[in-house]
């Protein structure tokens, strides 16, 4: 039986499109998104035994420049033995993890290296409302900004003096 070249050519293509889709597949679970990222981030640092602070995490959380930036702080918070501009936790805009509760995590815009991802919070009792700018770095989803009523940059609060 001798099978058209018609037939070929689709079995070929068949297969080309297989590969493809399981190689799509492999990258989009060897590559989480932004807002598992921001999920896994958050349950980590927030539930009923908890007592760390993003802070101490600073360096698996945060992205090269707001990371710089946030250990400059730290460091000249030492040196002056004064309360800084990082006074709470930058994710929860709180000092107790343990009053922090998960409201909603979502993502607003997501590209290849670039995501931005909301955050719903109840913060003993009270709603807070974050915006995460985040970028691919090193293989991994990083913060690179936190937005809030209370302070409209991180970054921007710690570049300036």
């Amino acid at each position: 039986m001798k099978l058209s070249k018609n037939f070929l050519a689709l079995i070929g293509l068949l297969s080309t499109i297989s590969i493809a889709l399981g190689l799509w597949i492999s990258n989009e679970n060897a590559n989480p998104s932004a807002i598992d990222f921001v999920q896994r981030t958050y349950a980590g640092l927030y539930h009923d035994n908890s007592n760390s602070s993003s802070l101490d995490k600073a360096d698996e959380i945060f992205s090269s420049p707001l990371l710089d930036l946030i250990r400059k702080e730290q460091q000249q918070q030492i040196e002056s033995g004064e309360i800084g501009k990082l006074s709470a936790d930058p994710l929860c805009n709180c000092q107790d993890p343990t009053s922090v509760q998960i409201v909603e995590i979502t993502s607003e815009v997501a590209k290849q290296d670039h995501a931005t991802v909301l955050v719903t919070l109840s913060v003993s009792g009270i709603t807070e409302k974050l915006r995460l700018d985040l970028v691919y770095e090193a293989e991994r989803w990083k913060i690179d900004d936190v937005v809030s009523n209370q302070i409209p940059s991180l970054h921007k609060s710690l570049i300036e003096n």
